[in-house]
């Protein structure tokens, strides 16, 4: 076979190309750039001199997987040149032959070669960026479908808690302060006018005793808004210690029933059944009565439930629930508790006849997390 010559110092600067041909020469895939390389070709033993069909041939038939041949292909141009190609067969399959072309390279292909990575590279730093994003915001979209959505319900129980707290906070440092130092002026005014007449004396007293009595009310309001240490205990545990220091076991025949229960209950669930323990137990105090009380808390599956009853007096329970607002004041705190319990999709039941009152809460864990 008529070998060509290649130099030693030019083996470096051979770039590899890509073709497919079946075992008849017939090309059927060459990559971009060895086409652009060799032409137009369209079957391996048509583009090469006559002298080199032999060792071509031999090199898409031979079953030896070892088979490399230094051929020329007659470029397809306005003029024949022939090109000095490096054909290696990487694969034969049952008819089809892949091969390794390998080209010197040529100083005008340069630049554009490394224009050519250059854009390749940029191309695919792209395509890598705008995958990862797409990649990010696939997983926050899983992450939203993993995760339950809030009910309505929780999201008004947690802005009502901020607010109780602000309000607490307000009623403390604001109107609690001021009530504080009107007590110190009028104790001020006493001891430095001590000839004061006694109707004007009188006065003072009583002024410096309905301040001390609306201080209480703040302060008692405030507590009741947002206790100290309430919300930092679990639900058991919370109502054990208001059950201790509302005065029930002490003015009572009392009774209370703590069932074990999730320990880890949602802020809402909490919030909702200590607020309406503290605004039944204070009812019971003013309105009802009773000389028996009883309180109960438990869990049934993914509910929470408390029962509150007395046997007291009694009232309307419909009225107090459902009438005009102005002639049943006492109502407020019950109505606004039963608001929140049907925003968390809790069950509400209040019955009311004299000598029984009963008081029955639930509320679902699961929905409210």
């Amino acid at each position: 076979m008529d070998q060509i010559p290649v130099p030693a110092s030019s083996a470096t600067a051979w770039e590899r190309l890509f073709l497919e041909c079946d075992k008849h020469g017939r090309v059927l895939w060459m990559n971009q750039r060895a086409r652009a390389r060799l032409g137009s070709v369209e079957s391996l033993f048509s583009s090469l001199p006559s002298q080199h069909l032999p060792e071509a041939s031999k090199l898409v038939g031979s079953k030896s997987e070892d088979r490399r041949s230094l051929l020329s292909f007659m470029q397809c141009a306005d003029r024949p040149v022939r090109i000095p190609v490096r054909l290696v067969r990487l694969l034969a399959l049952e008819d089809r032959v892949v091969l390794s072309a390998e080209v010197r390279g040529r100083s005008a292909d340069k630049l554009p070669r490394q224009h050519e990575i250059l854009r390749v590279l940029l191309s695919l730093q792209s395509n890598a960026v705008r995958k990862y994003f797409r990649l990010v915001d696939l997983e926050e979209s899983l992450a939203s479908l993993r995760r339950p959505s809030r009910s309505v319900g929780v999201i008004v129980s947690q802005a009502l808690e901020i607010e109780r707290t602000r309000v607490a906070r307000e009623l403390h440092a604001g109107v609690g302060q001021s009530l504080a130092g009107i007590k110190v002026h009028l104790e001020l005014i006493a001891s430095e006018a001590p000839g004061l007449a006694e109707p004007a004396r009188k006065r003072l007293e009583t002024i410096h005793l309905l301040a001390d009595q609306a201080q209480s009310e703040v302060r008692s309001v405030s507590q009741r808004l947002h206790p100290p240490d309430w919300h930092l205990l679990d639900l058991t545990r919370a109502i054990e210690s208001l059950w201790a220091t509302s005065g029930i076991p002490e003015k009572f025949h009392a009774t209370l029933e703590l069932h074990p229960v999730d320990s880890d209950l949602p802020d809402a669930v909490k919030s909702t059944l200590y607020r309406a323990a503290q605004e039944g137990l204070t009812n019971v105090i003013r309105h009802s009565g009773a000389t028996e009380v009883r309180l109960e808390l438990g869990q049934r599956e993914d509910q929470i439930y408390m029962v509150l009853q007395d046997n007291g007096c009694g009232f309307d329970a419909r009225e107090v629930l459902y009438g005009a607002t102005s002639s049943v004041i006492r109502g407020i705190g019950l109505r606004a508790m039963r608001e929140d319990v049907l925003e968390l999709g809790g069950g509400f039941e209040l019955h009311s006849i004299p000598g029984s009152t009963k008081l029955e809460i639930a509320l679902p864990i699961s929905e409210n997390r």
